[in-house]
Order: C-alpha cells, then sequence, then structure tokens
C-alpha cells in the first residue's frame, strides 16, 4: 500500500453506501484522481468539508492495486463566492466538465491546477468579468493540452496585425483581412487576435491580465467556446445553461 500527500481540487462527486463519496481530485503530482472518502457524507466526518464540490485541500491518500481512499483532506479554500450567484457556479461546474472530459488521468502537468484555481478565484471574488474567464480558461485549456491555434501571425502572408482579421474555429487557422476576405472564417476585431495571442503566450500568473469590453468579450469567448469543442470533438452540455444563466 502506498501513502502519500498532494494538493487539488474536488472536480466531482456522487454518492456511494450509505454515507460514502467517490470524489474525483485534479492533483498537482498525480493528475486526476478517483478516490474514496469513506463516511464523508456525515456532517461530522473529518472528511466532510474536504470532499465538498470546489474544495482545494492538502490531500492524503492511499493506493493499494490502483484504489485509492482519501485519508486525510486539510481545507486550503472553499470558494464560497461562487454560490453567490447562478451564472458563476454554473461556469465553474462547466469547468469541471471540460476537465472530466479531456483531461487523461496520467496527465501531471500543474498548469491544469494552477489554470482551475486561478479561474476559481476571480469567479469568487468577481475582479475579473465572467466572459473573460471563460475565455481564458478554454483557450489557455486547449493550449496546455497540446491544441494552441498558430496565431501569431497570417496563416498565409505572414502579416502581424490588421485592423480586422479572420479566425476558423475548427483547423485554428488565423489569416489577414487581405487574405480572409474569401474565407469562410467570421471578420474578428484585432483586439480578440491579441486577447487569444496574450492567453496562449503569458506565462501562468500573466494569463488573466488583459482587459476588453464587454462586446469584445463576448467575440472572444464564442470563439474560444467553438475552437474548445472542435479540439476536443465534443459539445459540453453546460455552455447553454452558462449563457442561459448569464443573459
Amino acid at each position: 500500500m502506498e501513502k502519500f500527500n498532494t494538493d487539488g481540487i474536488v472536480i466531482k462527486t456522487s454518492v456511494t453506501g450509505e454515507s460514502d463519496l467517490i470524489v474525483f481530485v485534479l492533483t498537482r503530482s498525480r493528475g486526476m484522481i478517483r478516490a474514496f472518502a469513506k463516511g464523508a457524507r456525515g456532517m461530522k466526518n473529518k472528511l466532510h468539508a474536504g470532499s465538498s464540490l470546489f474544495a482545494y485541500c492538502d490531500f492524503t491518500f492511499t493506493e493499494k492495486n490502483d484504489v485509492y481512499h482519501i485519508s486525510e483532506a486539510s481545507v486550503k479554500e472553499i470558494f464560497f463566492g461562487l454560490r453567490s450567484d447562478i451564472a458563476k457556479l454554473t461556469l465553474a461546474q462547466y469547468f469541471c466538465e471540460v476537465l472530466l472530459k479531456t483531461l487523461p488521468d496520467a496527465e501531471t502537468d500543474e498548469e491544469y491546477l494552477l489554470l482551475m484555481l486561478r479561474s476559481l478565484y476571480y469567479l469568487s471574488n468577481g475582479t475579473k468579468h465572467l466572459l473573460q474567464i471563460k475565455a481564458v480558461f478554454e483557450l489557455r485549456m486547449a493550449a496546455v493540452s497540446g491544441y494552441a491555434p498558430p496565431v501569431h501571425a497570417c496563416d498565409n502572408c505572414g502579416a502581424f496585425q490588421t485592423d480586422t482579421m479572420y479566425f476558423n474555429c475548427i483547423t485554428g487557422e488565423l489569416l489577414c483581412s487581405r487574405c480572409g476576405r474569401l474565407s469562410d472564417a467570421p471578420e474578428v476585431p484585432f483586439a480578440v487576435i491579441a486577447a487569444m495571442r496574450h492567453i496562449i503566450f503569458s506565462p501562468p500568473d500573466k494569463v488573466f491580465g488583459f482587459r476588453l469590453n464587454e462586446d469584445l468579450l463576448r467575440s472572444l469567448t464564442l470563439l474560444t467556446e467553438k475552437y474548445l469543442q472542435n479540439c476536443f470533438q465534443q459539445p459540453f452540455r453546460l455552455t447553454d445553461m452558462f449563457w442561459a444563466s448569464f443573459n
């Protein structure tokens, strides 16, 4: 039996037995872990708070024959602010859906955890626009997973900037105003392309450091949402719920 410690965030729970939970934890050092939390449904159980959705904890796991159990969970953050607004809560649940559907269990890149933590932090404290948080999560998630679109210049002529450009959400192709006129790709203001470049190429702690007005943020996140869906070849059911709650 192996025993180890790592920090992580709970992104899904399901009931098993009379009082136990199955908990999916996105960890820093072991990727995604599916673990049993014995008795965690009990209000007085030591694992109750640490096995709740969005709980960020220092976990102690035991593993035997590829079956994991949580033996300890020291809570570091609960993100209470997510419960104050249905749009925030739905967006946070959407992030969990994306991670569960796209992240291989063996993937150990800690940037997935850092992206999720920063996204929930800004959602919870309300210091960033919801559409900005959504766009950053979607495009950075694609980039970290190996699907970064080549947005550094026009794919045809190499032009770095024109007032408007064209971005193909299926292929990730970027075209300048001259090369894209006859394409099927939607026309995009350059400010949106600049934001996409920032999201893809910035260091993890700077990825949210840009500003756009709400109209441009809406344009940005409609692109990143469609691009993410095409990267992983599947829809995410909570996108419709988020737009209904946001609008």
